[in-house]
């Protein structure tokens, strides 16, 4: 086992699951962390000491992407996100695009 795990919220849904929770509440609790993140992510990028240290910029793309990423399930009714409004901005929006290959 390796020091440092990247989350893997695949695990968590299958715990949840195996835990006998049902597929909403399993859902609800990753939309909960996955919104918390993107608004970290956001909230962060925009405090002085991330403008100051340069890496503001960086964290706003950063939950951005995820946003952007995590968008597709929430179309499919498997997330519900919940984000700064600010993040949603067309201006912010479109400096990115998504693309996936099959």
């Amino acid at each position: 086992m390796a020091l440092l795990e990247f989350p893997n919220p695949v695990a968590w849904y299958e715990g949840a699951k195996n835990a006998g929770l049902e597929r909403d509440t399993a859902n609800t609790f990753l939309s909960m962390l996955y919104s918390a993140q993107i608004s970290f992510l956001w909230r962060s990028g925009s405090a002085k000491w991330a403008q100051w240290t340069g890496e503001g910029q960086a964290l706003k793309d950063a939950a951005t992407a995820m946003y952007l990423s995590l968008e597709n399930l929430e179309k499919k009714n498997f997330l519900t996100l919940t984000v700064p409004k600010d993040l949603l901005d067309a201006d912010n929006l479109s400096r990115f695009q998504t693309s996936s290959k099959t």
